[in-house]
């Protein structure tokens, strides 16, 4: 039986175009419904990394760029990685005194309305440098959130060389003079007790490094720090330096003596406890003027040995990278 082949009208052609606008339709969608998961998964997975590494972003090596910059011979002789000891005498530099920050009014602020502090000052007047008390203050509320425990009194920190006078100690050979350091120790109803008391106390040593402070003597140490019998007294060395001492059992003396045979062209390269990369290296100082290489792109620090040589510590972090943009703009 013979078949008619099925006339192609209008109507046909018009139902097949809109079908193949809807399977356009529905490519269309299926590919922005693709890009749309892409996308999700890389915030997915940068929160992810972000959280891996603390929350910082981390530039390469490579990325930093350098300049010459003169520096005074004495800004050698201050800084958290400077050595004050029998044999490194402080000499009282006057730009040093400049970040001396009030501990306890600093703790007021911190802490909120109506609440108890974290932790204890012996008075109102005790002094720290402005940047390592940020840190210490952080380590002290954290250790009270971790056990519950709020008796950890500050009793010292920074000393003038007078006040040095009344220790055994030499005046101009403590380290209480750096400002960097506080002696930490237990006051409950105006009873004092050393750390050793009471096993809670063990976080303070265990995590200082977390938020860039040691033990300044440990008592393995002593015969190289020539310090005996106190290992409740901590000291703010910055974030890199603390987790590269920390993970090599190194005292502060031990790893300035270490970091001299870092240049800028084959620096120390640091990751952090919070996942921030660090580059650490050392200059010496010639003269009363000498030249340092300092990035321009990423913020870093300084400090001096009090030994003739600068230690910088160039933080790698995008966050950094973004602040010292916004900082040259500014001052543009």
């Amino acid at each position: 039986m013979d078949r008619t082949p099925r006339s192609y009208n209008a109507g046909n052609v018009k139902r097949d175009n809109r079908q193949q606008q809807q399977k356009l339709v529905v490519i269309l969608i299926c590919i922005v419904i693709a890009l749309l998961l892409v996308v999700f998964m890389t915030i997915i997975g940068t929160k992810i990394v972000l959280k891996l590494t603390g929350g910082h972003q981390n530039g390469d090596a490579d990325d930093v760029q350098y300049q010459n910059v003169t520096i005074d011979k004495s800004q050698t002789l201050y800084g958290p990685l400077a050595l004050i000891n029998d044999t490194h005498e402080y000499q009282f530099p006057e730009a040093a005194f400049g970040n001396l920050a009030n501990i306890w009014e600093y703790r007021a602020a911190h802490t909120a309305e109506g609440a108890d502090a974290p932790y204890k000052t012996v008075n109102t007047s005790v002094l720290m440098d402005g940047a390592a008390l940020v840190a210490t203050h952080q380590w002290l509320a954290d250790f009270h959130k971790a056990t519950g425990q709020r008796d950890a009194t500050i009793t010292s920190a920074y000393r003038t060389f007078e006040e040095q006078q009344s220790f055994s100690v030499p005046a101009g050979k403590s380290d209480h003079h750096s400002g960097y350091g506080v002696t930490l120790k237990i006051v409950v109803n105006s009873v004092t007790y050393d750390l050793a008391s009471d096993p809670a106390y063990n976080w303070l040593a265990e995590n200082a490094y977390k938020y860039g402070l040691v033990m300044r003597y440990p008592e393995a140490k002593a015969a190289t720090t020539g310090i005996s019998g106190y290992e409740y007294y901590f000291h703010f060395v910055g974030y890199g330096p603390a987790k590269y001492m920390h993970d090599n059992d190194l005292c502060l003396e031990e790893f300035v003596a270490q970091i001299k045979s870092h240049s800028v062209d084959k620096p120390l390269e640091v990751t952090d406890a919070n996942g921030q990369k660090w580059l650490i290296y050392y200059t010496a100082c010639q003269g009363d003027v000498t030249t340092v290489k300092l990035p321009t792109n990423f913020t870093y620090t300084i400090s001096g040995d009090n030994e003739g040589g600068i230690i910088t510590c160039v933080s790698l972090s995008k966050t950094a990278v973004q602040e010292q943009q916004n900082a040259n703009q500014a001052a543009q």
